[in-house]
């Protein structure tokens, strides 16, 4: 009821009534029977928040909690790893067509981080793990001196902890929503950064423990990596939020589960005693030393005083936990971009056919967070940032012509080599993918290939060995090549 029917039913209890009788008339009429209102949409949260707005009051524990899920259970660090396995692997390559500009970038990313710990794939792999855990992460630009080894450029990976969440609204006359600041068109201006964790224990140079004021900060100097979910949403989401409760209850009931068992194995005792002393803390017989009979342990025996007696305790046992495990972590894995055997482990149910289907929903998914978020958000203004820095740094010319590049992503491993293989090679010779496309869908550059493969057979004809692996000497069937074409051949004769 509304406050003016509450109002009314006050005044005029009979009108009142009329009116509740009406609109629920109106919306047993609705188009949509989700949009009735009554007992069974009970359940549904009304509101209509933006996606910032939702998000405002929530970010905080979302991420503690997610945090906690990968700290604490195997689920959550399981579906992170597999997760970013697909999506980094060892890193996604850069393949530049201009020669020096390659080699400049194959020195770069061995000492791309400005803390000297890993490498630019590692980096992939921290930003990414990040944005996932805590629904977003940043990258900062760190410019070095022009004496500096290579490009002088350096990356810093950072939580998204980092951004001020607090700083909302008109803050120092700018827009702001969640610590990013907005201009024309809601454009990404800038951030205000904490100068260091919030979370960070540390003590001060002063000696005076405390956050310091985080500051406005540029957005040209950060790369942000989130998944939006909806419009105009400026802060990301963990993965696990929808799926975290049930990941929760389970965990919990796993818990139990094992608690229950363990005390299945061991021998329970419920003890009665005449003695009015049994109650009491510390009341043990004369000469034994005190011991807790809370605690049980498997193969355990205790000794008791005269007039007491001993039950026999015995957990009820049930067979219901397989399939509520099943339907919990099958909704987890979904909700997790993941399959449910990549969660588990899980193959008894397993064969060629529901692998290869549940990689293919899989993949698509991996794909989207590739090349809709991972590429634009990060790939694409780090190479960016690298080119203007080695041109300015004077180990790149400046041409109008941009400096083009493509992106090799990491192997996708097949269920079934062979026939996967045969369906590739099948899918080259008929024009539906390129030699290229077949060779990167491997995680391997086309041209290093094709190169390497050269090298080795000037080598192996030099050195005059001869493998039943060389296409140029045997079909696929066996059968030995012609020396010549064909054609050619029949021309010359």
């Amino acid at each position: 009821m509304s406050r003016i029917l509450k109002a009314l039913a006050w005044v005029a209890p009979g009108a009142a009534s009329a009116r509740l009788r009406t609109f629920a008339a109106i919306d047993a009429w609705r188009s949509y029977d989700a949009a009735n209102r009554g007992r069974r949409g009970a359940s549904f949260k009304r509101g209509a928040d933006s996606a910032n707005a939702a998000l405002s009051t929530a970010l905080k524990p979302l991420r503690d909690r997610s945090r906690d899920m990968s700290r604490n259970t195997w689920i959550g660090q399981r579906m992170l790893d597999v997760l970013c396995a697909h999506v980094v692997g060892t890193g996604i390559v850069v393949k530049f067509k201009d020669k020096t500009a390659q080699r400049l970038w194959n020195e770069w990313i061995k000492r791309s981080d400005v803390e000297g710990e890993i490498d630019f794939a590692g980096q992939q792999l921290a930003a990414v793990r990040a944005m996932l855990e805590g629904g977003d992460s940043l990258v900062r630009f760190v410019p070095r001196p022009l004496d500096t080894p290579g490009v002088p450029l350096r990356l810093q990976v950072l939580e998204g902890d980092f951004i001020d969440e607090t700083r909302d609204g008109l803050v120092d006359e700018r827009r702001v929503r969640l610590g990013v600041v907005l201009g024309e068109w809601d454009a990404r201006e800038g951030f205000y950064i904490f100068p260091r964790h919030p979370g960070e224990a540390a003590v001060s140079v002063g000696g005076a423990s405390g956050l310091s004021p985080s500051r406005f900060i540029p957005r040209s100097e950060f790369c942000h990596l989130f998944r939006a979910l909806r419009p105009g949403q400026v802060r990301g989401v963990p993965l696990m939020a929808p799926m975290m409760m049930t990941a929760r209850d389970f965990a919990d009931l796993m818990d139990a589960v094992v608690v229950k068992a363990r005390m299945e194995a061991c021998i329970g005792l419920l003890i009665t005693s005449s003695d009015g002393r049994t109650g009491l803390p510390g009341t043990v017989a004369q000469g034994e030393a005190p011991e807790p009979i809370d605690r049980l342990r498997p193969g355990m025996t205790m000794r008791f005083r005269d007039g007491e007696t001993v039950q026999a305790f015995a957990p009820a046992s049930t067979s219901q936990f397989e399939p509520i495990a099943l339907s919990a972590l099958q909704g987890i894995a979904a909700g997790g971009m993941i399959t449910y055997d990549q969660l588990t482990g899980d193959l008894r149910r397993a064969n060629y056919s529901s692998m290869k289907t549940g990689r293919i929903e899989h993949r698509r998914l991996v794909e989207q967070l590739q090349w809709l978020c991972v590429v634009p958000k990060l790939m694409e203004p780090v190479v960016e940032r690298f080119l203007e820095t080695a041109i300015m740094a004077g180990k790149l010319r400046r041409r109008v012509a941009p400096y083009t590049r493509e992106y090799i992503m990491p192997a996708n491993e097949p269920v079934d080599p062979l026939k996967d293989m045969q369906a590739d090679i099948l899918a080259v010779r008929s024009g539906r993918m390129t030699p290229q496309e077949f060779i990167a869908s491997w995680g391997n550059d086309p041209d290093e290939v094709l190169q390497a493969t050269a090298d080795f057979w000037k080598s192996a004809d030099e050195m005059g060995v001869i493998l039943d692996t060389d296409p140029r000497r045997t079909t696929q069937t066996g059968a030995a090549q012609a020396s010549e074409p064909e054609g050619r051949r029949e021309d010359e004769g």
